[in-house]
């Protein structure tokens, strides 16, 4: 082939090699923008307000006695195998939880059960009750919301089991009653 055609070939290949070349995009470095956040929130807290107390009970010797104290009103009851004494005495143990308006918090104990030693042979609480506001009773764990005054009252109660043998004295225990944001 003679020169002047290769040239001729040769220019329109350079100018289109040259706009490929401009028409293709830097591959360097880009940059892009987000965001972050947070939000802080009144700190859950939870005070004892009463402590459960079942009051004076006589057994009666012949079977086991179980007093229930209503976690939603605090009434106390028993069985045929105890008497109760007295008409006051006795309480649910009551709770105020305060924290972040209309957030759900989650009520839980360590154990199912609370044991009271005394100068006879323990005792157990058993049934472990909650409630808000004064609704209705409820087992553990137990989710609620807090309303947006950002406080709620908490009632705990459960049912005391007493032997019929049980010895005179004074009984008591601890239980710890946690409360978490969910």
């Amino acid at each position: 082939m003679d020169q002047d055609k290769l040239l001729q070939l040769a220019a329109p290949l350079g100018v289109f090699a040259a706009l490929t070349l401009a028409a293709t995009p830097a591959f360097g470095q880009d940059t892009a923008q987000g965001s972050a956040s947070s939000r802080v929130v009144e700190a859950v807290q939870i005070v004892n307000t009463a402590d459960l107390d079942f009051g004076q009970i006589i057994p009666n010797g012949t079977g086991v006695g179980r007093v229930i104290i209503n976690a939603s009103t605090g009434a106390r009851t028993t069985n045929a195998n105890a008497t109760l004494v007295g008409t006051s005495g006795f309480s649910r143990a009551e709770f105020t939880v305060t924290g972040d308006p209309r957030r759900f918090v989650i009520f839980t104990t360590a154990n199912p059960s609370i044991t009271l030693t005394g100068p006879g042979a323990d005792m157990a609480v058993n049934r472990l009750r909650v409630n808000r506001n004064n609704g209705g009773q409820r087992s553990l764990p137990r989710r609620f919301r807090i309303p947006n005054s950002g406080s709620m009252n908490i009632g705990f109660g459960g049912r005391l089991i007493v032997g019929s043998t049980q010895a005179p004295g004074i009984y008591s225990g601890t239980f710890d009653l946690t409360v978490t944001y969910e």
